[in-house]
């Protein structure tokens, strides 16, 4: 039994490291602290964020206003976040963003 729970436990510790893999040497382009400290970043849904005219977006959930300086671009199509809590007001803070990139198509006339 003891084994068996060993062997779960090294297949569950291998799955979240593989998750996080493309999230290790990214750091956040304004405060160049790291993203991921361990589980801190994840997918989340489209439902979540609104685009900003500015050109940054607003997390839902916490209210983030995340400008576009801060905004990198995600490996897939998925938006991730990478947040984190105060130790003392156990308050979310932001460590990093990935958005999708834009895909625009422009018509030309001919």
């Amino acid at each position: 039994m003891r084994r068996f729970i060993l062997i779960a436990m090294c297949i569950a510790a291998a799955a979240g490291a593989n998750a996080h893999d493309w999230y290790t040497d990214k750091i956040d382009p304004v405060t160049k602290f790291k993203c991921c400290g361990g589980t801190d970043c994840r997918a989340i849904p489209r439902s979540s964020v609104r685009s900003r005219v500015d050109g940054g977006y607003t997390y839902l959930p916490d209210g983030f206003n995340i400008p576009r300086d801060r905004v990198q671009e995600s490996p897939d199509d998925q938006f991730h976040i990478c947040e984190n809590h105060y130790v003392i007001t156990n308050q979310p803070y932001l460590r990093c963003f990935f958005a999708p990139r834009l895909k625009v198509s422009l018509l030309l006339p001919r």
